[in-house]
């Protein structure tokens, strides 16, 4: 019996590498410095940032149906207090037994 696996033609794949990554040149930096200086508007997708912070403790997702201004009102109170919304959730469930 041969110990010998057949390749199947996938012996060169070990070879295949990534093409390396473009940087932009030179001229191309000097070209969007001096478009940006005119005015002219990168058509380039943004990246978008998130905030991330980790949470130590469980969490779920909750789904409710309220009116617009109610929902207006919590999320301009979370801006202003800089908080997440589940920070300002938390807030005001720790009021219920406050009340």
């Amino acid at each position: 019996m041969s110990t010998h696996k057949p390749s199947f033609g996938f012996g060169k794949l070990s070879e295949i590498q990534p093409e390396p990554t473009p940087h932009a040149s030179p001229m191309a930096q000097e070209i969007d410095r001096v478009a940006e200086k005119l005015g002219f508007q990168s058509r380039e997708v943004p990246i978008r940032r998130k905030r991330r912070v980790a949470v130590e403790e469980p969490t779920d997702q909750l789904n409710l149906r309220a009116s617009i201004a109610d929902i207006n009102r919590f999320v301009e109170w979370c801006e202003r207090e800089r908080m997440s919304y589940r920070e300002g959730f938390g807030r005001l469930v720790a009021k219920i037994d406050q009340a």
